[in-house]
């Protein structure tokens, strides 16, 4: 077996054997035997999930959103920033570009300049899931009109605001409070 530490200050678990692993192309379910501190056995299932990346695109003050999409875990469509997968082997910066032009119908070439939020990523851990969070903000040449319908808002602390009021996403809702505090 062998030994897992969460941190210096934590007792050490011990992995044994993987039971079952299932895998698709973004996610990845895992049961595995583990022991405890105690030295006590636990059958443990978890979720690994390709990371995450939510666009915040900002054109002439204003905040760039698509329409509301459907979700099949929620039954409904949600209002959200454009965003997706982080398909192995992309940066997060050339991810976002494809994120952009299928989510609001942005060419490329109407993108004049992408910021990362994170460099790292954020965890979105539990101890079911683990997932990385990253946040692209993008300037939109003020030329150049999204093609797919959207809606906009001001891009600043008021619109942030109620931005959050209208927000169910938390990944969305992560990359909203961080650009409150970059306002700030």
């Amino acid at each position: 077996m062998n030994a897992h530490n969460h941190s210096p200050d934590s007792p050490a678990w011990e992995r044994g054997e993987t039971i079952v692993t299932i895998e698709s192309p973004w996610v990845r379910l895992i049961a595995e035997r583990w022991r405890d501190e105690q030295g006590r056995p636990l059958d443990y299932w978890r979720v690994e999930r390709v990371p995450s990346l939510i666009v915040a695109p900002i054109q002439a003050g204003r905040l760039l959103l698509p329409r509301p999409q459907f979700r099949p875990g929620l039954g409904r469509a949600t209002l959200d920033l454009p965003g997706g997968r982080l398909p192995a082997g992309q940066t997060h910066l050339a991810a976002a570009t494809a994120i952009l032009t299928r989510e609001l119908g942005l060419p490329a070439g109407a993108i004049t300049t992408l910021r990362p939020l994170n460099q790292q990523g954020w965890a979105i851990n539990s101890s079911f899931s683990n997932q990385v969070l990253f946040g692209v903000v993008a300037s939109i040449d003020p030329a150049r009109a999204p093609t797919l319908p959207h809606e906009t808002l001001s891009f600043d602390r008021a619109g942030l605001r109620a931005l959050l009021e209208r927000l169910e996403c938390l990944q969305c809702r992560a990359v909203v409070l961080e650009l409150l505090v970059e306002l700030a």
